[in-house]
C-alpha cells in the first residue's frame, strides 16, 4: 500500500476553494486500488471532514493543525501536540496590544476574536462556524489552560502582522507560518507536517519510502524531507519547489489529480 498525503489550500483545492470533480475521481480511484489518501493541513478536523465528505467515502485518518493533531479514522488520537498555555497567552497578549484578530483553535473548537470580517472570511473558507465563546473568554476564563490550542491564527494589517511575527520570534516554544501577508499561523514548535506524516505512516504500517506528499508552501517542506516522494504543485513557493522530488501541475489545473492519474496508469 502506498500512502498519499496532501496539503489542502493552494495544493489540493481548485480556484473555488473546493475539490474539483477530477480530483475527487482521482482520490476515489487511488483508494479503490487499495491505497490510502489522507488530508494534511493547518485546518481544524471539522473543516477537513467537510472536504472528506465530498469524496463520498468512509472516514479516513486526518492530519490537522500542521501535524499537531493526528487522528485515526474513528477519530481516536494518534498524536496530540498543542501550544503550551503560557505561549498561547503570550500570543493573545501581543495580538491584543497590536489590535490584531486572533482565532484560537483547540481540537474541534474555534474561539474567534469576535464577529468581525476576519471571522466571516475564515468561516466561509473553512465551512465551519466559530464556538459561542470568544477568544477573550477562552483565555480569560482559563479554558486555554485546560484545553490549550493547537493553532492560533492572527489576521490583520500586514505591517501589524510583521510586528507580531517579530515579537513571537523570541518564543522558542512557538513556530509561525505566513500563509499570506495578512495571516500568521502560530503552532507549537514541537510539531510539523513531517512529524505528522511520520506518525501516520507508522500507525498505518507503511514504510516512509512508500509515502507520497503533495504541498505548496513553507510548512510542507518538513513533510517533503520525510516522504519517499515529495510532489510540489507548480504554484509552490521556491523552497518547496527546491525540496520537491517531482513538480506537477498548478493547483488551479488539478495538479494533484494529474499526478495520481499518471501514477495509477504506471502501477
Amino acid at each position: 500500500m502506498t500512502l498519499f498525503c496532501s496539503d489542502v489550500d493552494g495544493t489540493l483545492l481548485d480556484h473555488r476553494r473546493t475539490l474539483s470533480d477530477r480530483t475527487v475521481a482521482a482520490i476515489r480511484a487511488v483508494r479503490s486500488a487499495g491505497h490510502a489518501f489522507v488530508l494534511c493541513s493547518s485546518r481544524m478536523p471539522a473543516s477537513l471532514e467537510g472536504l472528506e465528505r465530498l469524496c463520498g467515502v468512509e472516514p479516513t485518518p486526518l492530519v490537522a493543525y500542521n501535524g499537531g493533531l493526528v487522528l485515526r479514522a474513528d477519530r481516536t488520537v494518534v498524536t496530540d501536540v498543542p501550544i503550551a498555555p503560557e505561549d498561547a497567552r503570550e500570543a493573545y497578549a501581543v495580538c491584543s496590544r497590536l489590535g490584531l484578530h486572533a482565532s484560537f483553535f483547540a481540537g474541534n473548537e474555534w474561539y474567534a476574536w469576535g464577529p468581525d470580517e476576519w471571522t466571516e472570511r475564515e468561516a466561509t473558507i473553512t465551512a465551519v462556524d466559530p464556538s459561542p465563546a470568544s477568544a477573550h473568554v477562552y483565555v480569560a476564563g482559563g479554558r486555554v489552560d485546560t484545553h490549550p490550542p493547537h493553532k492560533v491564527m492572527a489576521m490583520g494589517d500586514p505591517a501589524l502582522v510583521d510586528e507580531l511575527e517579530a515579537a513571537l520570534a523570541g518564543c522558542p516554544g512557538l513556530v509561525t507560518y505566513r500563509s499570506k501577508p495578512t495571516y500568521l499561523e502560530i503552532a507549537s514548535a514541537a510539531c510539523s507536517k513531517g512529524d505528522g506524516l511520520r506518525a501516520l505512516a507508522e500507525e498505518l504500517g507503511v514504510d516512509l519510502a512508500d509515502t507520497v506528499f503533495f504541498g505548496d508552501n513553507h510548512n510542507d517542506v518538513s513533510a517533503f524531507a520525510v516522504a519517499g516522494t515529495a510532489v510540489a504543485v507548480a504554484n509552490a513557493v521556491d523552497p518547496a519547489l527546491e525540496a520537491a522530488t517531482v513538480v506537477t501541475g498548478h493547483h488551479r489545473e488539478d495538479g494533484v489529480a494529474e499526478y495520481l492519474e499518471a501514477w495509477l496508469a504506471r502501477h
